[in-house]
């Protein structure tokens, strides 16, 4: 990244990657060693091809584009993009297929376009079923009779009504554009809301170290609807960066999005989160600057997250720096403690998990060379009673091998889910207060601002999404703590497993255990069976001053509350059965994975101690080849 990061970050990784091409090269004749070369070149083939996603969160005005910009030392991405309905922007190395300045746009289906506009004309209170009867409707809308909420809703409909002649005939297909066209794509909002995804293939600084650079949606984006999206970025990017824009105040987007990170901080196996405080050149003096990062480091600390990594930058000061060679305006930006700390992040704290799986790799193959020759050294009599232990131990570890039966530890995992679960809907409504003030607000009910039916029925749409928000976020949360969960019984049942091997066996070393990826079952982001009626949304309202002073606003939200109970359980309910289904599927699937690969370790194992010990191995090459093999 930064000139003063130094070296070659990846070197370490290249060197690791090529020692496993060496060994496999050395084993490569040996049949007994088919799976762990095979295991080596996998594990080569990753390192060198190895890419970190880099996820950018934070809302429209934090500058996420302008600092984007600074990490690629040029102004690649437009620093303004509309904020309502901006797409998924993905800076990437370049390949053969695609070189340097080229661009894959990924069009929305038509079913996906239908279901965004069929959301929000359903915020403004129109329903439609087809993609006519939507331009009809929007034709119809006018910005006056469109409640404050409803205004990025009014502004992405236009979009889609002024960019329909050119999208139409595109819908969900992969475009290919040049770097002209990649920023209109980018910046203009008739084009942009019909945008699943742009790839920009570019060789900078950042690309040409296997970085991937993610611009997400803003937390204020219609497209940020979509919590699954934002939620796979979380969980599988390799760094997430939050941005915010210095004195700028956290908004309920932001706020929810930081309230999620702290719910799955501590399911990660490192902390992967980077905070930047965007701008930071406009404080006056180092005491106000210090403020400011004190004020969101407290900030941080209501949302769960504690001990953040806060850097200060000017994203334009950076890019400046980069663009003129200038190394004092660099230093002076603040970017370079924060690429110093990512770089190491990167390529020691990330790199490191893998270079190590590695080098296991490696003394484990070693470990292997060095039985099979201490083996072949045996007098006859050990040998031919060996012979005869191995193969009975052999037919024993595949018969327990065979049993997959993972009913205990569903039970077990089940339990944990419910568990996690009923302190779902605990949490959700100790904060019903907090999402209720925020949808019934003195400002979004002026009398001034419209009729108050209609105001008051946006306020209660407004509640039922920030509610359906709240616990489908808490449910992608949870989904983690179960992956959570999984991996650690998985890896207890194959430990045991091993255990038991190495009682008969004790020679026998097994491959390293990853932590398993599983993918997430789909979280509904709407509560389904509700909507407010008119009636019990005004029965309460006699005016301002009786609704916000006096009993009405407390009244209603009294009954709202109760009225939310029973769909908040039925969702609840719905989804603790779909991780139950989806996760044991996948577990049984993950089981019976392991277990088979545990099994023909084993068996290539035992098949290179009996050759061995019947003297079917040359021990001279034997010893050659274990002596090559310990120079790696």
């Amino acid at each position: 990244l930064a000139p003063s990061a130094g070296g070659d970050p990846r070197g370490g990784m290249r060197r690791t990657a090529q020692r496993l091409r060496r060994g496999a090269e050395l084993l490569g004749g040996i049949g007994a060693m088919k799976s762990i070369v095979q295991a080596m070149r996998d594990k080569a083939e990753r390192l060198e091809g190895s890419t970190f996603t880099i996820a950018l969160f934070g809302a429209f005005s934090a500058g996420k584009s302008s600092f984007a910009n600074a990490l690629m030392g040029e102004a690649v991405l437009p620093v303004s993009p509309n904020p309502t309905t901006a797409a998924i922007n993905k800076i990437v190395p370049p390949t053969a297929e695609w070189p340097h300045g080229s661009v894959r746009v990924q069009m929305k289906s038509a079913e996906a376009m239908l279901d965004d506009v069929r959301y929000s004309l359903q915020v403004l209170g129109h329903q439609v079923s087809s993609m006519d009867e939507a331009l009809a409707a929007i034709d119809k809308l006018k910005p006056d009779a469109v409640a404050p909420s409803g205004k990025p809703h009014y502004t992405f409909l236009k979009a889609v009504r002024k960019g329909w002649t050119f999208a139409s005939e595109r819908m969900g297909a992969e475009l290919r554009a040049d770097l002209r066209e990649f920023r209109s794509f980018v910046a203009e909002e008739s084009k942009s809301c019909y945008v699943a995804f742009i790839e920009l293939h570019y060789a900078c600084a950042l690309t040409n170290q296997g970085m991937v650079l993610v611009d997400t949606p803003g937390a204020d984006s219609i497209n940020a609807r979509h919590t699954g999206v934002a939620f796979d970025y979380i969980k599988n990017a390799d760094a997430i960066l939050f941005v915010t824009y210095y004195n700028h105040a956290f908004s309920q987007a932001d706020r929810e999005f930081l309230l999620q990170l702290g719910r799955v901080k501590d399911t990660f196996e490192l902390d992967k989160m980077f905070f930047v405080v965007n701008a930071a050149d406009l404080a006056a003096s180092t005491q106000e600057l210090e403020g400011v990062v004190g004020h969101v480091t407290s900030n941080l600390l209501q949302y769960g997250i504690r001990k953040p990594r806060i850097y200060p930058v000017s994203s334009l000061a950076a890019l400046d720096g980069k663009q003129d060679g200038n190394e004092a305006l660099l230093d002076q930006s603040g970017i370079l403690p924060f690429e110093r700390d990512f770089v190491r992040f990167a390529f020691e704290e990330l790199a490191d998990i893998a270079v190590h799986a590695a080098n296991q790799e490696l003394e484990r193959a070693n470990g292997m060379l060095r039985q099979w020759i201490d083996s072949a050294r045996e007098d006859e009599a050990e040998r031919k009673r060996r012979i005869e232990s191995l193969r009975e131990a052999l037919n024993h570890a595949e018969q327990r091998l065979a049993e997959r039966d993972a009913s205990d530890e569903l039970k077990e995992a089940a339990g944990e889910s419910r568990e996690l679960l009923f302190y779902v809907k605990q949490r959700l409504f100790f904060r019903f207060g907090e999402l209720y003030a925020y949808a019934f607000n003195a400002a979004s009910l002026r009398e001034d601002a419209g009729p108050i039916r209609t105001l008051l029925g946006a306020a209660g749409k407004d509640m039922l999404r920030l509610i359906a928000y709240d616990l489908s976020q808490e449910l992608l949360a949870t989904t983690l703590r179960v992956e959570q969960a999984l991996g650690k019984l998985a890896r207890k049942r194959m430990e045991r497993q091993v255990e038991r091997i190495r009682e008969r066996i004790p020679s026998y070393e097994p491959a390293g255990f990853a932590s398993p990826k599983f993918k997430t079952p789909h979280v509904e982001e709407s509560l389904s069976g509700i909507a407010f009626e008119e009636k019990e949304l005004t029965s309460m309202y006699k005016s301002g001053k009786h609704f916000f002073e006096g009993p009405g606003r407390m009244q209603l939200r009294e009954q709202l509350e109760k009225r939310l109970q029973e769909p908040v359980a039925s969702y609840i309910e719905r989804h603790s059965a779909l991780i139950e289904s989806t996760y044991g599927d996948q577990y049984e699937r993950l089981i019976d994975s392991l277990q088979e690969r545990e099994r023909q370790s084993v068996q290539e194992h035992v098949e290179g101690l009996l050759d061995a010990l019947e003297m079917k191995i040359d021990l001279g090459e034997l010893r050659r080849l274990q002596e090559a093999f310990s120079q790696l």
